[in-house]
């Protein structure tokens, strides 16, 4: 029988996970529950006081969201503007008699430039600006976020084995115990700092595969301004879609 958390007057169904590969308990809000995961040995009375001391970012990002899930798709026009690296550029849409569907940043103008064939109208149009817009933007994530992860973990004096580019709702990356690091493509919409910080905080897990003090001192200590990139996140991470 599905089961239910209730934070104020908000009921979210809920599910509980645990397994002995689990290391530490962890949150995952999808637009269909709250999951919270734990090691096989936790205790429910320290599961209920970890949904107590992150049930305001639990609501927060609850709400979100379910607010971005009732939006009607956004459409795509010439004139609109797409956010890249926290800039907002300008998007022109060219018709042309070709097949192919390619995407051009016009840096010096701050423009995105999409060439489609004129013959794609109506939702079909949408849809492909939709589609060349996600191979774009992934492209340049990873360009982006490699770039960072050998700038950063030079600096920082560490080794990660493999880098993944993923798509999650809400969470903006991780760091396995094997040293993999994955880092959500829609990032690379929010301002530079915050992808910095968003890599300091995976590669700092290669040290610390928690959220200790030790840990948060660990990230201060390359990325000063920590705490206003994550509020950043918690505050305008719901807006970093297509």
């Amino acid at each position: 029988m599905p089961s239910s958390l209730k934070l104020g007057k908000t009921i979210i169904p809920y599910e509980e996970r645990k397994s002995s590969r689990i290391k530490r308990i962890s949150i995952r809000i999808t637009p269909e529950k709250v999951r919270v995961s734990a090691p096989a040995r936790t205790a429910k009375g320290e599961i209920q006081a970890f949904i107590e001391k992150n049930q305001e970012w639990i609501l927060e990002n609850w709400t979100k969201l379910q607010e971005t899930m009732v939006k009607p798709p956004r459409v795509y026009e010439t004139g609109e503007k797409v956010s890249y690296l926290g800039k907002e550029l300008n998007l022109e849409i060219i018709d042309t008699p070709h097949k192919m569907i390619s995407a051009f940043y016009r840096k010096d103008q701050e423009t995105l430039e999409i060439k489609m064939p004129q013959e794609l109208q109506g939702e079909q149009r949408q849809e492909a600006v939709r589609e060349i817009l996600e191979k774009w933007y992934k492209q340049k994530a990873r360009a982006v976020f490699l770039q960072k992860l050998n700038l950063w973990s030079r600096q920082m004096g560490v080794t990660y084995n493999q880098f993944r580019l993923k798509e999650q709702k809400t969470r903006w990356g991780s760091c396995s115990s094997l040293g993999n690091i994955n880092l959500n493509w829609r990032a690379v919409m929010a301002p530079e700092p915050v992808l910095d910080y968003l890599v300091i905080h995976e590669l700092s897990h290669l040290i610390y595969l928690n959220h200790s003090a030790e840990f948060w001192e660990h990230v201060a200590r390359y990325c000063p301004e920590h705490a206003a990139h994550r509020r950043w996140l918690r505050e305008k991470g719901h807006s970093l879609v297509i």
